[in-house]
């Protein structure tokens, strides 16, 4: 549903602004404000750019030149390739700033300021275009590609919906910003005056061009006549890309039409509603949410097709405190969403003491007396077990258990004299796999090459835990303490192994006892 209406939205609009009668073959206007395309006519279709081109220019001169009141000295080289191309007026010998070469490229669109501002900029001129490119990656431009700075049609293309998206990025600069709004700039040394491409044109044109703040044209014979503009007005900015046009004038007067259409029929308009929030536990009963904003939509919209749409806590409790966030208001037109507003409680809230204080008072004492219960309790058979032990003489990890039932228990008295004399390596494969000695399968260990050491070892600590006696904390502890003593010969993935073991057993067995 919410596609159809977006479909009927820009389908309407479009027939709106094609009832304009616009000359340009392609168009683009973007709401820069509200990130939102508003309208667009073959917009992602490769064209010849021109002079748009200069606008990649000079926001890298910018970008690459901190210094932009340096001086530099025009050359000959930065006359070259004059024919058929605007110029500032520079001449060889001039010397100029940096930023006086910026309003040669965006107000004049001269190629002698391009030459000079990408000489002084970059070693060479590839090493610019290279930059130019690179741009294009980073601002994810599908249909864009610049073989120079200057906007000759060989090689040089893109789309009006690229260049209004360079034109986005380009307005955030604030020095872009101020020189491609500059309607006239003055060299009073070099008694240069560089006019921009609407300055006058209003009044040649009988024109209205107030609401466009910045622009920069192109015209190539082969690209035909293009504008990129941004405008503002009452907190909003349009991004406009019209190319293709047959003449100046016509060029011109699409985009006044453009501007007026959408700045004219379109404005902000006072939204105010409230839901209520109930609270638990207080002498107030809700909390109300008022919602008060502006929404920029149509002069003729329909208010009944605004709803908003609430998500977040379905009730405030004393865990709620002032300035914590509630949840989040979605705004619609229709079925469009247009604003998205976060609910904060603004207000502090009494609850009733009785109401969670003493259950909460209630619940801690109770945790107390339990945790202290449970200590004297677990101390209480902890003595019980070591009286027990003192009875029973017994040192069961001094026994050697042979687990196997094809194989008898065996019991060596004297390993180191055992392992130096017994040379039989069947013998001593037979130890590791069956005993549960741990001094005695350690060093056997030591003198066997070859063999799966990270298995035995797991098998000797599952023989281990098969034999404990889990009614004993003592017998696991010495356990414990006996594998740590050759925790640096086992190996890593081993080690792991025995702690896995460990916890589990503790967890498992010694606190169900």
């Amino acid at each position: 549903m919410k596609k159809i209406f977006l479909i009927l939205i820009t389908f309407f609009m479009c027939i709106t602004v094609q009832a304009l009668d616009l000359n340009s073959k392609y168009v683009y206007v973007y709401n820069d404000t509200l990130d939102r395309v508003v309208y667009e006519m073959n917009s992602n279709e490769e064209v010849k750019v021109a002079s748009m081109t200069k606008i990649m220019t000079a926001i890298l001169v910018i970008e690459k030149n901190p210094d932009l009141d340096k001086v530099i000295t025009i050359e000959d080289e930065d006359l070259r390739d004059m024919y058929e191309y605007t110029t500032t007026g520079f001449q060889a010998g001039h010397e100029v700033t940096i930023r006086e070469l910026l309003y040669g490229i965006l107000l004049r669109s001269g190629s002698d300021a391009v030459n000079a501002a990408v000489r002084v900029t970059t070693d060479t001129e590839e090493e610019f275009i290279s930059l130019m490119n690179q741009k294009v990656k980073e601002l994810n431009l599908k249909n864009t590609y610049f073989s120079n700075a200057v906007g000759k049609d060989k090689d040089n293309y893109s789309s009006v919906h690229d260049i209004a998206k360079i034109m986005e990025y380009c307005i955030k600069n604030e020095t872009f910003k101020e020189i491609i709004s500059t309607p006239m700039h003055y060299i009073e040394r070099l008694d240069i005056q560089i006019n921009g491409p609407l300055y006058k044109r209003d009044t040649k044109y009988d024109l209205d061009l107030s609401l466009i703040s910045g622009s920069k044209s192109g015209y190539t014979s082969l690209a035909k006549h293009s504008l990129v503009s941004y405008g503002e007005k009452d907190g909003i900015t349009y991004i406009v890309v019209t190319d293709y046009a047959d003449d100046y004038k016509k060029l011109l007067t699409d985009n006044s039409k453009i501007y007026e259409y959408f700045f004219n029929n379109y404005s902000y308009k006072e939204y105010k509603t409230s839901f209520d929030i109930p609270i638990e536990n207080s002498k107030q009963e809700k909390y109300t949410v008022d919602i008060n904003t502006n929404l920029y939509l149509s002069n003729d919209y329909d208010e009944s097709l605004i709803s908003y749409e609430y998500k977040g806590k379905n009730k405030i409790t004393y865990l709620n405190k002032k300035g914590s966030k509630l949840g989040s208001v979605s705004i619609y037109y229709g079925d469009e969403l247009i604003n998205s507003i976060d609910v904060k409680l603004l207000d502090d809230i009494k609850y009733e003491v009785e109401a969670y204080t003493v259950p909460v008072f209630l619940i801690i004492v109770g945790i107390v007396i339990f945790v202290l219960l449970t200590l004297f309790i677990i101390k209480k058979r902890l003595k019980k077990k070591k009286k027990l032990k003192q009875k029973n003489n017994k040192v069961k990890f001094n026994k050697v258990k042979i687990v196997n039932k094809k194989v008898k228990q065996e019991k060596i008295e004297n390993v180191e004299k055992f392992i130096k004399e017994e040379n039989s390596y069947e013998k001593k494969i037979e130890i590791l796999k069956n005993t549960i000695d741990i001094n005695l399968f350690f060093d056997t260990i030591k003198n066997i090459d070859n063999v799966d050491k990270e298995t035995l070892e797991k098998d000797l600590i599952d023989r281990c835990f098969q034999n404990i006696n889990f009614e004993n904390i003592e017998d696991l502890k010495d356990l414990y303490t006996k594998l740590k003593l050759y925790k640096n010969e086992m190996c890593k993935k081993t080690i792991n192994y025995y702690n896995k073991l460990f916890k589990y057993c503790i967890e498992n067995h010694i606190e169900k006892i």
